[in-house]
């Protein structure tokens, strides 16, 4: 089952847009559970309730109150996985949405044939977003779902865990990193210094003295560490071969 929400302040395109949903869904025959939202503020504040619900969100651009582009950057705080669809009239407003990291654009159109396709495609990566697994963070002011993937590092600051994307970006929240290390133990994380818990999918390079990353970070090994860091690195490294 895939939920989707569709967000458009006209009834016409609501419809229509269920419709289009309905019939590619009996085409590809799967189930999809759909909502409707007639204003960005009616879908984010279902989502405060229920961030994680939706895998698909189709968004107007172009709403009284809210407009989407401000809907769909609300919505990454709340969750960063969930695949975005604007709907816009003009292509003008394209550029104004990367932030928001859309899937895809669609020029409202009641004669649209690039509908499926593109349903098709995303539905193709929700598929393969749901069978691989999250880490969830909860701070103070948002919940994140991460795929493990796109986690490089955790860092402990004091009395704070600062999760490092592979893209750099960093998500702090107060945690201590050894409940973290036992909490991902079954996880290919390492750590490599008492305030540095490693993916190993992300190291690129062991000295003996530090760790260099596939983005570009390096991160000091301690001498206690080191000895298992290389182990656990040569192990990792070799199963992954032969998969």
């Amino acid at each position: 089952m895939i939920s989707i929400a569709i967000c458009d302040n006209e009834q016409v395109f609501l419809d229509y847009y269920q419709s289009k949903l309905e019939s590619v869904a009996r085409k590809l025959k799967i189930d999809l559970d759909i909502h409707r939202f007639s204003s960005g503020e009616a879908l984010l504040f279902h989502l405060d309730d229920y961030p994680n619900q939706f895998q698909i969100i189709y968004l107007d651009i172009v709403m009284g109150g809210i407009n989407g582009i401000e809907t769909a950057l609300k919505v990454r705080k709340l969750n960063s996985v969930v695949k975005i669809i604007f709907l816009t009239s003009s292509t003008d407003y394209v550029f104004n949405a990367f932030d928001a990291n859309a899937s895809h654009y669609l020029i409202k159109d009641l004669h649209d044939d690039k509908f499926d396709d593109v349903f098709a495609h995303v539905y193709n990566q929700v598929k393969a977003n749901i069978s691989e697994p999250l880490f969830s963070i909860t701070t103070q002011q948002e919940n994140y779902l991460i795929p493990f993937s796109e986690i490089a590092y955790f860092e402990s600051f004091k009395r704070l865990v600062i999760c490092h994307k592979s893209n750099k970006e960093r998500i702090e929240y107060y945690y201590k990193i050894s409940d973290l290390v036992t909490e991902l133990e079954d996880k290919p994380f390492i750590l490599i210094h008492r305030s540095f818990l490693v993916n190993m999918q992300y190291i690129l390079k062991l000295s003996k003295t530090d760790v260099y990353l596939k983005n570009g970070v390096v991160l000091p090994v301690s001498r206690n560490n080191y000895e298992e860091v290389k182990d656990k690195l040569f192990n990792y490294n070799n199963q992954n071969r032969l998969k």
